[in-house]
């Protein structure tokens, strides 16, 4: 089976982080997102993955090239112009050949759920289309669906206000289309979420919400990749440490956080809930909690952080203070 991985959007939810890395890149538990993806795909037999990407994304093409992954094909169809999920699908069906059932995932999201019974409730039921769907507690912020009885999809609302929302299921970007699907999206650079689906509800068609228990997490915003991190920091009982990251003897608390490779947390230093990418270095007596640091960021001595993103190359000066909320544009320095 191949699967279509959307990765052509310019992630701009996530800046300042993706103003210097595309986002199918910046680093989940210190390796790049698209690789738990593809690891992914690959337990559960899917033979190649179709990379569906914009223009002027150099960096994804240099780290994932055409050809064999560990028994996985990559392949890639770049997107002329910006054609949205829709049209990113039926560009990629036709000119990587795809035939038969395949998936299709939203490239800017972390999923960790046993697949096999997803594509058997799909063929048993004799679905035309099935959406991988995951309870959350604040279905707000997402696309909700309703479901009958017999796990149908009836009914989409998007974003609903808080407190409104008819279920707590939200489409996770997980979806296993029949091929005849393809031709009933609508041309040109058309959301599959908001003609597609629709549709085909509406029309009572045989859409299938299948509900899984997983970890799972949309990674389009700050917020929501720093919850993630901590997540599978908790999931491990411990921090998550690259081979040549250093934390020193006398540093303080290391907890809840993802240190990425070459980083440094020197002595009296505290890192909590936070995301360190590679080459970060947190000065003696300094304290970041709850923040990402971008490649190459310096936190002064004893400095504090909280609450903050740092681009590529930022700094923080000596004994100066962030507070939740403050964002640092790459290069910027603070203090």
């Amino acid at each position: 089976m191949d699967a279509i991985i959307l990765v052509g959007g310019q992630g701009s939810r996530l800046r300042p982080l993706t103003l210097t890395r595309h986002k199918s890149l910046i680093p989940v538990a210190n390796r790049p997102a698209l690789d738990h993806l593809l690891d992914w795909l690959g337990r559960f037999g899917t033979e190649r993955a179709v990379l569906a990407m914009g223009q002027r994304q150099d960096d994804l093409v240099k780290e994932y090239p055409e050809g064999d992954r560990g028994g996985l094909t990559i392949a890639h169809v770049v997107e002329r112009e910006r054609l949205e999920s829709g049209g990113a699908i039926r560009n990629a069906v036709r000119a990587a050949e795809v035939e038969g059932r395949f998936l299709v995932l939203n490239g800017d999201v972390y999923v960790d759920f046993d697949l096999g019974p997803a594509l058997g409730a799909h063929e048993q039921t004799q679905a035309r289309l099935t959406l991988a769907l995951c309870r959350v507690s604040e279905p707000s912020a997402f696309g909700v669906a309703v479901v009958d009885g017999d796990s149908r999809i009836t009914g989409f609302v998007e974003k609903p206000p808080p407190g409104t929302a008819p279920s707590d299921l939200v489409n996770a970007g997980v979806w296993v289309f029949e091929p005849d699907l393809v031709g009933e999206i609508p041309p040109g650079a058309v959301r599959v979420e908001e003609t597609l689906f629709p549709s085909l509800v509406g029309r009572g068609e045989n859409v299938l919400g299948y509900g899984f228990e997983g970890l799972w997490a949309d990674l389009g915003t700050p917020a929501r990749y720093l919850e993630l991190s901590q997540a599978l920091a908790r999931r491990e009982g411990m921090p998550l440490l690259a081979r040549t990251a250093h934390v020193a003897d006398d540093a303080g608390s290391i907890e809840g956080s993802a240190l990425g490779h070459g980083s440094v947390v020197a002595a009296g230093a505290w890192v909590t809930g936070s995301v360190l990418w590679e080459d970060v270095r947190v000065e003696a007596g300094a304290r970041v909690s709850d923040s990402v640091l971008a490649d190459g960021v310096t936190i002064g001595a004893r400095a504090v952080v909280r609450g903050a993103v740092l681009g590529r190359g930022a700094s923080v000066a000596a004994g100066a203070r962030l507070r939740p909320g403050d964002l640092v544009e790459p290069g910027g320095r603070r203090g």
